[in-house]
């Protein structure tokens, strides 16, 4: 029968070798351990990072939703008074248009009729002192101070005082409300 401390002796150097490569495999694997506890610190503060980044990228698309929310409510409210504004320029020049013609057509007549009967009331042609220009523009100023003021407090114009050169520009005024 063989000898049972030499079995013994070998399973206990086979044993001794396993634990030896174990503990050599220990250490080895140890040492990965830590460095992945060391990856995971760094993986912690990398996913604090990113959760953080991404709040505040959150944060900042919900602003630029409201900022951009706004400037588009702003520019619809913009483009509505622009084209208020427009229809009312528009309407300004077609009355301006129409006031044009008929001031066109007043001064055609005009220059057909005889120049004193285009002067205000109370001018005369021949009458001395100051030049018939001034003169007459002066009535003119006159009689159209009276009217606008009197018109301001309520008051009718009186047409029929007035000369038809005071009346054709009143009327052009009136028109261009």
């Amino acid at each position: 029968m063989p000898d049972l401390t030499n079995l013994e002796l070998g399973f206990n150097i086979i044993v001794a070798i396993l634990l030896i490569a174990t503990i050599g495999y220990a250490v080895v694997l140890n040492k990965k351990l830590d460095a992945l506890r060391d990856a995971k610190a760094e993986m912690e503060i990398l996913i604090r990072s990113f959760a953080e980044t991404t709040a505040k990228a959150e944060k900042s698309l919900a602003d630029l939703k409201v900022h951009a929310s706004q400037t588009g409510t702003g520019l619809q409210e913009q483009s509505r008074k622009a084209d208020g504004i427009l229809s009312d320029l528009s309407y300004l020049v077609d009355r301006a248009e129409v006031v044009a013609d008929r001031l066109e057509g007043n001064l055609g007549a005009a220059r057909k009729q005889s120049p004193e009967s285009l002067l205000p009331k109370g001018v005369k042609k021949n009458d001395p002192g100051e030049s018939l220009g001034h003169k007459a523009a002066d009535k003119l100023a006159a009689e159209l101070e009276e009217t606008i003021t009197s018109h301001k407090v309520g008051a009718e114009p009186k047409k029929k005082d007035l000369s038809p050169a005071a009346e054709d520009l009143l009327k052009a005024l009136k028109g261009m409300r």
